[in-house]
């Protein structure tokens, strides 16, 4: 709106002329002085999202992107020679055996063994499906004695199992193979003297699943535990080693 000018006269002298310009009408001083402080509060007012709070969430982050970069950088030899050259067969350990009914005659033999052993998965990318696993007695020259199967089971990466079996000699699917009468007087002569010699076998059936490329690689292993003494001490049967 444009502003208008007003001449007037003194009163106390008729010669000397005023010109007072008049502002506009719609002129409120307090009015502008309240956009003013509005606008400087408005302006010194940060926008959303132009301060950052640290929260527990962020920290973790900040944290955790460390430690994945370093187990990357230390993991990725291992990783890349599994990857490149297969992976590792599984670690079986015995860990246990013991004999229980133990009856040997020169034309018999009765008995039962328990044994305990423990399976591990050494692999980073790769878990292992265990679909058949067997166990064997066998007596000090190789001859099987009993034999024991465990329900299928698969193992993650970097895991273990303990697995027990109780084998005996009448658990045969066909035919009890034949021992010769040496083996057996030989047996008898031993659990008299000291003790008798067996070994454990086991036979395994596994397919490995690499997890990040889905592959699938099948394997058999026959690993063997021999020449184990298990000495006899009268009214008791147990493992002496």
């Amino acid at each position: 709106m444009p502003a208008c000018i007003m001449a007037f006269s003194s009163p106390s002298s008729s010669s000397k002329h005023a010109i007072v310009p008049l502002l506009p009408v719609s002129y409120q001083p307090n009015s502008i002085k309240s956009q003013l402080n509005n606008s400087t509060t408005t302006s010194r007012s940060p926008t959303n999202g132009s301060c950052w709070t640290p929260t527990v969430a962020s920290f973790v982050l900040l944290v955790s992107l460390p430690l994945l970069f370093f187990g990357l950088i230390v993991g990725y030899p291992r990783i890349h020679q599994e990857l490149s050259l297969g992976p590792q067969a599984p670690h079986v350990q015995l860990t246990a055996l013991s004999v229980h009914k133990f009856n040997v005659s020169e034309t018999n033999l009765t008995a039962e063994w328990d044994i305990k052993f423990r399976i591990q998965n050494p692999n980073l990318v790769s878990y292992i499906s265990f679909d058949r696993v067997e166990g064997f007695v066998l007596s000090e020259d190789t001859v099987p004695l009993a034999i024991k199967s465990v329900e299928p089971f698969s193992l993650p990466m970097r895991t273990s199992k303990e697995v027990h079996m109780r084998l005996a000699m009448n658990q045969w699917d066909g035919d009890q193979p034949a021992l010769k009468q040496g083996v057996l007087e030989k047996m008898k002569k031993d659990r008299e003297s000291w003790g008798v010699r067996f070994g454990v076998q086991m036979a395994i059936w596994a397919t490995y699943r690499n997890g990040w490329l889905w592959t699938k690689q099948h394997m058999i292993m026959n690993p063997q535990c021999l020449d184990l003494p298990v000495a006899f001490v009268p009214g008791t049967t147990a493992i002496d080693r």
